[in-house]
Parts: structure tokens; C-alpha cells; sequence
């Protein structure tokens, strides 16, 4: 098991290195949303994501709104940069995004980059808002289900329970994001706090296609 985090510019510049200390070893930060925002701190983020090295997981997404997939895809890529070293997470949430629209998105940045893999954040409350669809298009599917309370990954884990993991739109549950209300050092205030189970090894093959 190992736990991770999520940031966007709600907390600030994180202190990567404070985070690192604090066990967790993987985080996506937010790039772009739209075709029209970048985060400003997404250059800080990735700088101290891939400066703590081979036991660090860095992941970079894009927050998708309704549309046209395509052209978020490639606005994301314009804005993240090289990302092949990097997990690469879609978020698919709000404002009129779907399967369809998430569909197009995936196909366009992966003819653009040689096939990276994917990570679909897809909550199963989106899922089932909009109509419950076969998420196979997807390399891997993040979902949300929180627990009560504060505090640290490790604590606020012990209260998930198995169902939380439960697979849907045919996939199962590589990435399961517990909590809204984490405290990890190096992050001010609180911030979304996630789980692999599995150890960094096996999340990087997932996350970069390797081998």
C-alpha cells in the first residue's frame, strides 16, 4: 500500500520534499481545465515532483469540461509539456463532460504520445449520473468514496472498507482518493489524499506503460 496526493492551486506551492518526507509517494497535480485555464503553479509542482527522483511517482491532469475532447487533450499537452515520464490523470466530474467527451480526449492524446496510458478519474456517483458507461477506454479508473474525519493518509485510511474498491463501467479500482481533508506536511491546509494498493513499482507500470 501506498498513498498519494492531489493538488491543485488551492494549496499553494507545496514543499515536495516536506511531502516526500511525510511517506507519500505519488501525487497528480492539476494542469490545465478547459481549453482555457492553466494552473500557476503547475511549473512549481512539477519541478519538485521530479526532482525527488525514482521514489516518486509525478502525475500531471486536466480537469475536462463539456466540448470537444480533442481540443482539450491537445491544449493540455501544449501546457504540460513532455509527459512521458509522468502518470497522466483526466478528471471527469462536472460541467457536461461524459464517456463520449472523455472518450475523444484519451484517443487524441494518445495518438500524440505514442499510446502513455491514462488514468480516469471517474467517480461512481459521476458514472452512474451519466448513465453508467463502460469505462474500458481508460488504462486504469480513479475513483473518490470518502471517509468521515482529518488527519493523516495512514489514520484516515483504516476506516475504508472493501466496498470502496468495488469495480464499475467494467473496470476495476486502481486508485482509490479517500478523502478531501488530509493533512500531509509540506502542504498547507488540508488536500485530497489517495491509495494504491500495491507498492511504487507496480503503480509506475501502470501509470508510464513499462514493462
Amino acid at each position: 500500500m501506498i498513498f498519494g496526493v492531489d493538488v491543485a492551486s488551492y494549496q499553494g506551492k507545496p514543499d515536495w520534499k516536506d511531502v516526500h518526507r511525510d511517506g507519500v509517494r505519488f501525487a497528480f497535480s492539476k494542469v490545465t481545465e478547459s481549453t482555457d485555464y492553466t494552473n500557476p503553479t503547475w511549473k512549481h509542482n512539477l519541478d519538485g515532483m521530479v526532482d525527488l527522483g525514482d521514489g516518486f511517482l509525478p502525475g500531471a491532469y486536466h480537469f475536462m469540461h463539456g466540448g470537444k475532447g480533442g481540443d482539450q487533450a491537445r491544449y493540455f499537452l501544449d501546457k504540460a509539456g513532455d509527459v512521458s515520464h509522468l502518470a497522466v490523470a483526466l478528471d471527469v466530474e462536472a460541467s457536461g463532460a461524459d464517456a463520449e467527451t472523455a472518450r475523444a480526449w484519451v484517443d487524441e492524446f494518445k495518438e500524440r504520445t505514442d499510446g502513455h496510458p491514462v488514468i480516469g478519474y471517474y467517480p461512481r456517483w459521476y458514472w452512474k449520473k451519466t448513465g453508467r458507461p463502460d469505462l474500458g477506454f481508460f488504462d486504469a479508473v480513479w475513483q473518490s468514496h470518502y471517509v468521515s474525519g482529518s488527519g493523516k493518509p495512514e489514520s484516515l485510511y483504516q476506516k475504508v472498507k472493501d466496498s470502496h474498491w468495488k469495480k464499475f463501467g467494467g473496470e476495476r479500482v486502481s486508485i482509490l482518493q479517500f478523502s478531501s481533508s488530509g493533512k500531509v506536511t509540506g502542504i498547507s491546509g488540508h488536500c485530497d489524499v489517495n491509495a494504491y494498493r500495491g507498492e511504487l513499482a507496480e503503480l509506475k507500470s501502470l501509470a508510464l506503460g513499462q514493462k
